[in-house]
C-alpha cells in the first residue's frame, strides 16, 4: 500500500502511480473525519487528471455526510481567499501540483481561514488516510447541484483582482502575462487590464501546463517580452501563488531583489509594518544588508511560504516572500497570490517611472549558486544523515565562513530532490563548496 505524507505544499505524487484516486478518495473520508457534515470548496489547476482525482475526492466527501462545491479551474490562492471569505466552509482543497510537470498532480488543503493546515493537523489526515485506504472506501458520484453557486465564488475572486487593480494607475505599461498554460488562464488578463496597463496574453491554457512556460522556466516569456517591446513580463506557476518578473530586456529579475523592491516600495508608501519583511534562510544576505540600510529589517524562517505566513501572522501583519516568487501581502490575502503579486509589481513600476531592470540593477546579491541531486523517492532523510555528507557539510560551512559565506542543505518538500546552497562573496569559493557537496550526495546516490 502507497504511504501518504505531505509535503511542504500538501500530498504530491505522479498522477496514477503515487497519486491515485484511491488516495484522494481517503483524504475526502479523512476531512469528514475532521469535519463532520462540512461545506468544502474544492479547485483544480489544467492538468488532465484534475477531473478524476476532483471527482473521487467530492464522491467521498458527499458519502460521508459532506458537501462540496467544486469551483473548477481557480488558482491555489483565489480558492483560499474564497474559504476564508465563506462562512460555512469547514476548508478547502486545491487540487494541483502547482510548478511541477503535468505528470504530477497533487492535493492541498486549507484551513478555514484559507492558509495551508499546521503540521499536526496533516499528520492526522495521514493517519485517517492509511486506515481509509486499508478499511475499503465509499464514494458516490459527485453532485453538480452547486453550479450556480461556483460561478458565483468565481466571480467573487475575480471582483477581489479587479478591485485591486484599480488602485493602480499603469496606463503606460505594456506587459506579457504567462499564466504557464495553468489556473490563472481565466482570470490573468482581465486582472492586470483592470490596471490600466496594455496586457498581452502568453501561455493562456491551449499548451501543457508548466511545459518549458510559467515561473519556474521563464526563458520563452523573456522571448516574447522582447519580441512585443514590452515594459515587463509577468510569469505566474501553474496553481498561480508565484510571481516572477522578466525586464524589459528578457532578463529574470532574481526573486530576493523582488523582494527588496517590494519591501523598499512598502516603507516609502509608509504601508503599516513596512519596518520589517520576511524572508526564508535561502534570501541573499545582500538583501538583508540593502534593506537594512533604509531601515528594514529582515526576519528569516525556514524554507516554504507557510512558515512566512505563520511569521508574519505573528507579528501582527506585513509583508514576507520567497525567491522562488511566493510573495505574501496579509492585508491583500491569506496566502501567497501570484496575480496579487503581479498587480502589486504593476503599481511598484508606475510609481517608480523607471525600467525594472534599472531598479533591480540597484539591488547588491552576494554570489550564490543553487543545485540539486535527484534523490530516490523515500530515500531522502537516509541520504542527508550520511555521514560522509554530513562530514562535507562541515567542511563546506567552516570554508565558507572564512570569507563571509554560508551553506544550506536539505530535502525538497515537493519533489525526490536534495536541494544544496552556497552564497558567500568569494564566488570561487562558493563554486568548489557547493560543487564538493554535489559529489559527495551523487556518490552517495550512486553507491545504493
Amino acid at each position: 500500500m502507497t504511504t501518504v505524507r505531505f509535503g511542504t505544499d500538501g500530498i504530491r505524487g505522479i498522477a496514477g502511480e503515487t497519486l491515485t484516486v484511491e488516495i484522494a478518495a481517503a483524504l475526502g473520508v479523512a476531512l469528514m473525519q475532521q469535519h463532520p457534515a462540512g461545506l468544502v470548496l474544492i479547485g483544480r489547476d489544467t492538468r488532465p487528471s484534475g477531473p478524476a482525482l476532483t471527482d473521487a475526492l467530492a464522491g467521498a466527501i458527499e458519502a460521508h455526510g459532506g458537501t462540496v462545491i467544486d469551483v473548477g479551474i481557480i488558482p491555489t490562492p483565489g480558492l483560499a481567499s474564497l474559504v476564508a471569505g465563506e462562512p460555512r466552509a469547514a476548508c478547502g482543497v486545491v487540487v494541483t501540483a502547482s510548478h511541477n510537470p503535468v505528470e504530477y498532480n497533487g492535493l492541498k488543503v486549507l484551513a478555514r481561514d484559507g492558509r495551508k493546515i499546521p503540521d499536526a493537523e496533516e499528520r492526522a489526515l495521514e493517519s485517517s488516510i492509511e486506515r481509509a485506504l486499508a478499511g475499503g472506501l465509499q464514494v458516490v458520484a459527485a453532485s453538480a447541484a452547486h453550479g450556480a453557486e461556483a460561478q458565483a465564488y468565481r466571480e467573487r475572486y475575480a471582483r477581489t483582482l479587479a478591485e485591486l487593480a484599480r488602485t493602480v494607475s499603469a496606463s503606460a505599461l505594456s506587459v506579457v502575462v504567462d499564466a504557464a498554460h495553468g489556473a490563472a488562464s481565466p482570470f490573468a488578463v482581465a486582472a492586470l487590464a483592470a490596471t490600466g496597463a496594455t496586457v498581452l496574453p502568453f501561455a493562456m491554457g491551449d499548451g501543457v501546463i508548466n511545459d518549458g512556460v510559467g515561473a519556474t522556466d521563464p526563458a520563452a516569456l523573456g522571448g516574447q517580452v522582447r519580441a512585443h517591446g514590452a515594459d515587463l513580463g509577468i510569469a505566474l506557476d501553474g496553481d498561480a501563488d508565484r510571481c516572477v518578473v522578466v525586464d524589459a530586456g528578457g532578463r529574470a529579475i532574481d526573486g530576493d531583489v523582488l523582494i527588496a523592491l517590494i519591501a523598499l516600495d512598502r516603507k516609502w508608501r509608509g504601508v503599516a509594518g513596512s519596518e520589517r519583511a520576511v524572508a526564508t534562510v535561502l534570501t541573499n544576505s545582500g538583501v538583508e544588508r540593502h534593506l537594512a540600510a533604509h531601515g528594514i529589517t529582515l526576519e528569516r524562517t525556514p524554507v516554504g511560504d507557510r512558515h512566512i505566513a505563520e511569521r508574519l501572522a505573528a507579528g501582527q501583519g506585513g509583508f514576507g516572500g520567497e525567491k522562488s516568487g511566493h510573495l505574501l501581502f496579509t492585508e491583500l490575502s491569506p496566502t501567497g497570490d501570484g496575480l496579487l503579486s503581479a498587480i502589486t509589481v504593476l503599481g511598484l513600476v508606475a510609481r517608480a517611472g523607471i525600467p525594472v531592470g534599472e531598479m533591480a540593477s540597484a539591488v547588491p546579491l552576494d554570489p550564490q549558486l543553487q543545485r540539486t541531486v535527484p534523490v530516490p523517492p523515500g530515500e531522502g532523510e537516509r541520504l542527508l544523515a550520511e555521514p560522509d555528507l554530513q562530514n562535507a557539510i562541515r567542511q563546506a560551512e567552516v570554508a565558507l565562513a572564512q570569507t563571509g559565506g554560508r551553506v544550506l542543505v536539505r530535502l525538497s518538500g515537493t519533489e525526490p530532490l536534495l536541494r544544496v546552497m552556497g552564497e558567500g562573496p568569494d564566488h570561487a569559493a562558493v563554486s568548489a563548496a557547493v560543487e564538493r557537496l554535489l559529489e559527495v550526495a551523487a556518490s552517495l546516490v550512486r553507491g545504493r
